[in-house]
């Protein structure tokens, strides 16, 4: 069976037709072959971008690559070199190309693309095919003005492996059999693939595909909140993109639908607390834990982070009391600020307590205990539904850390792991990657983030900015901003592409929480100077 990325094409509502081949190539085809599907890529046209994609990229380390166009229908129509598809059940459709022209065009770019990439000629086999899988195609040669060959119909699909090297031997001529093709340019050349399929999907191509998903776990999470609708106080202990956030925001606003409830949301992080309050009503008090204490407490200047010590000892007498609390990355939470959030419950046994952590994710030895009075053990979130399956499983494989959770069924991209040797060439990386993703592709810079380890310190080494892009600690209303945080300040959060630049020799503990704030893309900077 050939190896087929991604394993199940069903999250990406394929088409008819695009299923049955996909079925029919990792059936038919050897494990010496690779089968991309879907992968797209940009061009100029009249000085705008314009995207196009190849249905099928089949690549195979003996010959080259083929580019593979699919159509559908019931039957196919040329009339002046109008290329229309013959669909009896959902209507005629006109293609604004023909299908040859279509696949020759990205087989070109990709063989450009790698000569681009590496400064050097393509040695492989490159060509093009379409492929009708529901019908026979009469006098194909007439109708593509291209070799019979270069065409696969209902008559050819029981036959996939034998009419794919027939391909192949077309494209390749008199050299078919005889040309070098080495296996490092093969391996580079499938490395220039995952990367278009990488920059297609931290541009957004998996949004939808997710989406969907997160309508069916919407559904799974309404299941959750309705099962704690009567459980008084609780844990909830789920790994990194479990939903955790997510349920304990639904319970809030469950609370506040009583108007006689006051409820509070409660976190340590500001950048979580920012995101949690501009997407929960105004019924609901948002507070981080630094911004919480100035408030309640007679001399807040005296308590510091992270422990707050004595603090309950400050609390003023007409401090605003609870019938609801729920706290988000409890991990973070002292057993002095446990008690403190006990204190602050209208009633510390019968008012609603949901208390949400990961125990992984901790960059103290100290935490709660057992300080928040829960009796019951948690409840658990064993379902990964941020990150795409490749990212947490990277993760997972490089910090032996959360892999009691199931991974995503959206793919997506392997991350990138780059060593860079000092300051100087991070800069030049940093300005490829973003004239890459966000000039050329079209990516919002808003969608990128950077993780370090300390955030000044970053933009004291790289400067403001680079080219164009500003580093910011914060977003402003300007264009071309591109945030900059610490792993610790981006606790809770998450980016469509994430960057996380870092010395060799950082903890686990702190990999797998920047590894897993990446929705789509993860890029992985590894300074040997920094």
């Amino acid at each position: 069976m050939a190896i087929m990325y991604p394993k199940d094409i069903a999250q990406y509502a394929p088409t008819e037709s695009e299923q049955l081949v996909f079925y029919e190539l990792q059936q038919q085809l050897p494990d010496t072959f690779e089968v991309f599907y879907s992968v797209s890529w940009t061009y100029t046209k009249n000085g705008k971008k314009e995207k196009s994609e190849a249905d099928f990229v089949v690549v195979s380390p003996n010959y080259g690559f083929l580019c593979l166009e699919v159509k559908g229908g019931n039957g196919i129509r040329v009339e002046d070199n109008e290329w229309t598809i013959l669909d009896s059940t959902h209507g005629d459709r006109k293609l604004t190309r023909s299908p040859y022209e279509q696949a020759e065009a990205s087989m070109y770019f990709f063989q450009k693309a790698y000569s681009n990439e590496y400064n050097l000629d393509y040695q492989g086999i490159y060509g093009a095919g379409v492929v009708f899988p529901f019908y026979k195609v009469n006098e194909i040669e007439k109708l593509s003005n291209r070799s019979e060959v270069c065409t696969i119909d209902s008559t050819g699909m029981n036959d996939l492996h034998n009419r794919i090297k027939k391909m192949f031997k077309f494209w390749g001529g008199s050299s078919y059999g005889f040309k070098l093709y080495e296996k490092n340019q093969h391996k580079s050349f499938v490395e220039i693939i995952r990367k278009r399929i990488a920059i297609n999907a931290a541009a957004g191509a998996l949004v939808k595909y997710k989406e969907r998903q997160f309508k069916m776990v919407n559904k799974v999470q309404d299941g959750y909140v309705y099962f704690l609708s009567n459980i008084r106080q609780f844990y909830i202990r789920g790994g990194a993109g479990t939903g955790k956030t997510w349920i304990a925001m639904k319970l809030a606003e469950l609370e506040a639908g009583d108007p006689n409830k006051s409820v509070m949301f409660l976190c340590a992080s500001p950048n979580l607390a920012k995101m949690v309050r501009e997407r929960l009503s105004n019924k609901i008090e948002v507070y981080d834990i630094k911004t919480l204490i100035k408030k309640i407490s007679l001399n807040p200047e005296n308590y510091q982070a992270p422990r707050y010590e004595g603090i309950n000892d400050s609390i003023r007498e007409d401090a605003d009391k609870f019938d609801a609390i729920f706290i988000d990355e409890a991990q973070d939470f002292s057993e002095d600020l446990a008690f403190l959030t006990k204190a602050l419950l209208v009633d510390e046994h019968e008012s609603r307590l949901g208390v949400f952590y990961d125990d992984v994710q901790v960059f103290r030895k100290d935490s709660f205990g057992d300080a928040f009075m829960i009796s019951t053990p948690p409840f658990l979130l064993h379902e990964n539904i941020r990150n795409t399956a490749n990212i947490y499983s990277w993760a997972m494989e490089n910090t032996e850390l959360g892999t009691d959770v199931i991974v995503n069924p959206v793919e997506g991209p392997w991350p990138v792991s780059e060593k860079i040797n000092d300051i100087k060439h991070l800069k030049h990386r940093l300005e490829n990657l973003f004239n890459k993703f966000l000039e050329d592709e079209g990516l919002d810079s808003s969608s990128l983030v950077i993780l370090t380890e300390n955030a000044d310190n970053f933009i004291d080494l790289c400067g403001t900015s680079i080219a164009k892009w500003k580093f910011v600690k914060e977003y402003t209303d300007k264009i071309d901003e591109i945030k900059v945080s610490s792993v610790e300040d981006f606790k809770g959060l998450e980016s469509d592409m994430i960057v996380y630049v870092h010395a060799n020799g950082s903890t686990d503990n702190s990999n797998y929480i920047a590894y897993t704030r990446a929705r789509y893309y993860l890029m992985e900077l590894i300074m040997s100077k920094y």
